[in-house]
């Protein structure tokens, strides 16, 4: 038993010090996440700070819409990289809880080595008693009352040789039992000194318990702390982003000016894909946001090589059979000339008209030329994914506006 005590101190010393090199481990992670933390945390306050955007004309919504995406990028990128350091908080966490969890069961152990050990002394002592009680009453036994003298034993003894068997006797007997009371007292000692060790080993596992925990409460603290600061970037991006649904909006109006406010129609001009929820809200109408509309879970059209659905270009894509690759609307014409397609101020029926202006720009589908009128038709000209069919007037070479009134726009003709 004393072997196999001895053996478990041991081991649970070993665990304990590597239990240890673990945590200092921990603690260099700790120390590298934490200086990163803190250049986050000065990017958060550039991010929640905002960046501030006078109202412009409608040509230069392009440059503040742009501006806001280059800061959610950024933003983005910070806080995905703070999503980074929170997962290597928390790796760290669990690290240091799987380390906690095995000293907390060697303290259970050693606690109950201890209790076991502590029951050993008691029980041993007990026995030791016993035995001093027993050598005091066999001691007693061998003298009347506990009182005779060698001389008087040797008087009531027949003779000479029943009083050396009696002395013999009699000092067997007490040899016998001092050494049984020496075996306990020494098996007593050593019970004692294991016990101390186990002590020890104790407040050792109790010192290194509360060093876990105090690593685990700092990581923890850097968790919330990091979590934090990404949530005060995802705050930021959200924020942004209605600030460009906003300018979308207004930018929406500016096409109503430029080429009319006509109700719009639900699948109108036998467009096959008219009739696309939204991908965020499901709805077939109403405002979607970044003009999402979605089939079979997609916004990109693969009939029309990957324009996005009821957007003015996929309109126009499938009406004319436009190739893949012209990008937004406002770099059709520019796109178009360079794969030596004709573009002029002259319209044409069946042309692309391009209107550069914009963040996307706006196209639409040249239905009919009549003198100095046009007849068009588009997709998504206020950012509803409507169709809608208008009459411009020329009021200048390649100026146009709706013949009903409004505001004035250049317009490209491409010939597909």
């Amino acid at each position: 038993m004393k072997c196999d005590i001895l053996l478990m101190y041991t081991k649970q010393n070993k665990k304990y010090q590597k239990s240890v090199k673990m945590k200092q481990k921990a603690q260099k992670i700790s120390s590298r996440l934490a200086r990163r933390a803190m250049v986050f945390a000065i990017l958060a306050v550039v991010a929640t700070a905002g960046i501030v955007i006078p109202i412009v004309q409608a040509d230069q919504y392009d440059d503040q819409i742009k501006a806001l995406q280059s800061q959610n990028n950024q933003s983005q990128a910070a806080a995905d990289e703070l999503q980074s350091q929170a997962s290597s908080y928390q790796d760290a966490i669990n690290i240091l809880q799987a380390q906690i969890d095995v000293v907390q069961a060697q303290l259970d152990a050693s606690r109950a080595e201890q209790t076991k050990l502590e029951a050993e002394i008691t029980a041993k002592q007990a026995e030791l008693d016993h035995q001093r009680g027993l050598l005091s009453e066999d001691v007693k036994a061998m003298y009347v009352d506990g009182e005779m003298t060698p001389i008087e034993m040797l008087a009531t003894s027949k003779n000479l040789s029943e009083f050396v068997d009696k002395e013999e006797y009699r000092n067997a007997i007490q040899k016998k039992i001092e050494d049984s009371l020496a075996k306990i007292a020494k098996l007593q000692g050593e019970l004692k000194a294991q016990k101390v060790k186990v002590d020890q080993l104790i407040e050792n596992q109790k010192a290194q318990q509360a060093q876990l925990a105090a690593s685990r409460q700092q990581q923890a603290d850097l968790l919330a702390y990091t979590q934090a600061q990404k949530d005060s970037f995802t705050a930021a991006i959200n924020a942004n982003v209605s600030k460009i649904n906003d300018l979308k909006k207004q930018q929406a109006i500016e096409n109503a000016k430029r080429f009319g406010s006509s109700a719009g129609m639900v699948g109108g001009g036998g467009y096959p894909w008219g009739n696309a929820p939204c991908i965020h809200t499901g709805q077939v109408t109403g405002y979607c946001a970044n003009y999402d509309w979605a089939v079979n879970g997609s916004v990109w059209n693969p009939a029309t090589g990957g324009y996005g659905y009821r957007n003015c270009t996929d309109w126009v894509a499938w009406r004319i059979g436009a190739p893949a690759g012209l990008g937004n609307a406002n770099t059709w014409a520019t796109r178009g000339a360079a794969r030596g397609y004709p573009v002029s101020s002259a319209p044409h029926t069946g042309d692309a008209a391009v209107s550069e202006a914009g963040t996307y720009g706006h196209v639409m589908y040249v239905e009919s030329v009549s003198g100095d009128s046009i007849t068009v038709s588009d997709y998504n000209r206020l950012g509803d994914g409507l169709y809608r069919l208008t009459v411009l007037t020329k009021v200048g070479e390649g100026y146009y506006r709706p013949a009903n009134g409004g505001s004035t726009s250049y317009l490209k003709f491409v010939s597909f």
